[in-house]
């Protein structure tokens, strides 16, 4: 059976041209998504005074990935991946749009729309991510990934910044209003590309050995997919890591922004604290991107995932906000050399016929969980101080990939 992809480098990213329309319109898309990260739950909170209602509406973000997740990695198997993502880019500009208009008549109705433009995301997301070995080479794929997450982390850095203050000093409607530009620009990049793979009727022209060189029904081939997920030694081991460890992660982001919010009063704070993260993740991809050839991948991932989980344990007691600061520095700097690895090697062991399928079953895992840590450690934070919360969150994190980091399939890839 063939790999998704050559493992050869061919060109500079800066001369791939549909690699420069990718993070180009991914910036500005990305710029948008910032001021609307903060400005849902902000717009919730100020209209609710919630936590659990907080929770909710950041849950929305990933309860689409468990319901039609694997859904949708069997269409971006079908048909075109550049076109199914258009699709969604232009169904999520017109829904952030409409955001302030139902808003100022229905916290439900905001409550719709974030789960709307969720449902959009599921296409786009791991569509990108089963698009980028298209158009560029199995062996610039580790640099690939950490020129997107770098460029990703420099809009979290400008973008977290700038939305806690436009969203205190500005109309709700200018910030999704912006956001919904953004989608368009992304739009119009995507359609500027042209991608190198060539799909047949149902299927593609990359051939692989064995059962994957039939194309079977759509149901057959999710399940197809999913099993390639399961049976696949290295790729199972690695997906139970990510599932375990992003429970924790999902946990945190609820009470980050409470902390943010009971403790520094407000969106400015948390917007900082995003921002922190961001800046530790675009110098963790930077580094991953330079040292690209001898990144070990499964060390990077275990050992980036026990960091992540020391930081998470931290805030509540690191009372000055420089410190908390800090303390988020390391963890996106941590998470970046966790995520970028983790992403490079599901890119490069999948067969293309199954890439979409693969993603989409991993989506829906992940996200799920992440999910439910959203909505449990929401639900605790009524009742819970957050200060045990973070501990939990750190020791979900920490404890599996301590596991992994003994677990040959895991480490040595």
């Amino acid at each position: 059976m063939t790999l998704a992809c050559d493992s050869r480098p061919t060109r500079p990213l800066s001369r791939n041209s549909n690699f420069v329309l990718l993070v180009g319109g991914q910036f500005v898309s990305q710029m948008g998504d910032r001021l609307a990260m903060v400005a849902f739950p902000w717009l919730v909170y100020t209209t609710t005074h919630s936590a659990m209602s907080t929770g909710i509406v950041l849950a929305l973000f990933t309860l689409p990935y468990i319901l039609f997740g694997a859904v949708a990695g069997g269409v971006l198997d079908r048909l075109d991946r550049r076109g199914v993502m258009v699709a969604a880019d232009i169904i999520r500009g017109g829904l952030v749009l409409a955001v302030p208009f139902v808003a100022a008549r229905s916290t439900s109705g905001v409550f719709a729309l974030a789960f709307l433009t969720s449902c959009a995301t599921v296409f786009f997301d791991p569509g990108m991510l089963a698009l980028l070995p298209d158009i560029v080479p199995g062996g610039d794929l580790l640099r690939a990934n950490s020129v997107l997450a770098a460029s990703a982390h420099v809009t979290e850095i400008v973008g977290y910044a700038a939305a806690g203050f436009v969203v205190f000093y500005l109309a709700m409607r200018t910030t999704f209003t912006v956001d919904a530009a953004t989608f368009g620009v992304s739009a119009v990049t995507l359609l500027a590309m042209t991608p190198n793979r060539v799909a047949e009727p149902g299927g593609d022209t990359r051939a692989t050995d064995g059962p994957l060189a039939a194309q079977p029904g759509f149901w057959a081939g999710i399940r197809q997919g999913v099993s390639y997920l399961l049976h696949h030694t290295g790729l199972r081991a690695n997906t139970i890591l990510a599932v375990a460890a992003v429970a924790g992660v999902g946990a945190s982001y609820p009470l980050t922004f409470l902390l943010a919010a009971q403790r520094f009063h407000g969106t400015r704070s948390f917007g900082f604290m995003e921002a922190a993260m961001a800046v530790g993740y675009l110098g963790g991809s930077v580094l991953v991107g330079a040292l690209a050839d001898r990144v070990r991948k499964g060390y990077a991932m275990t050992i980036g995932l026990m960091v992540m989980g020391v930081c998470y344990a931290l805030p509540w007691a690191l009372h000055a906000l420089p410190l908390i600061l800090l303390d988020f520095v390391v963890l996106g700097a941590a998470n970046a050399a966790m995520l970028i690895s983790i992403d490079t090697y599901v890119q490069a062991i999948v067969p293309d016929k199954l890439r979409g399928r693969v993603w989409g079953a991993r989506f829906t895992l992940t996200q799920g969980v992440y999910g439910l840590g959203v909505i449990v450690a929401a639900a605790l934070a009524t009742t819970v101080d957050l200060g045990p919360l973070f501990g939990l969150c750190g020791l979900i994190v920490f404890v599996p990939a301590l596991i992994g980091l003994f677990v040959p399939a895991v480490r040595d890839v």
